[in-house]
């Protein structure tokens, strides 16, 4: 996906299909998979709203993912 598609995807969405993005949002305190607004809120909103660069989070999703599949 791309970079657009990603940020804007609800977050339901992205937690069932990409384990290292749980991971990587729960070591920083935020806990999707048990909020309520994961159902109807996107990626972007989560970095907004945690006061994180989506930039960043992306780079660190995409590094961690990579490292998955070389497992």
């Amino acid at each position: 996906m791309e970079r657009a598609e990603l940020l804007t995807q609800p977050m339901h969405v992205l937690l069932q299909a990409h384990p290292a993005l749980v991971a990587l949002l729960e070591e920083r305190g935020i806990h999707c998979g048990e909020c309520f607004v994961a159902d109807r809120e996107t990626l972007a909103g989560v970095a907004i709203m945690h006061h994180i660069d989506p930039d960043e989070l992306l780079a660190e999703w995409a590094r961690r993912e990579a490292l998955s599949r070389t497992d």
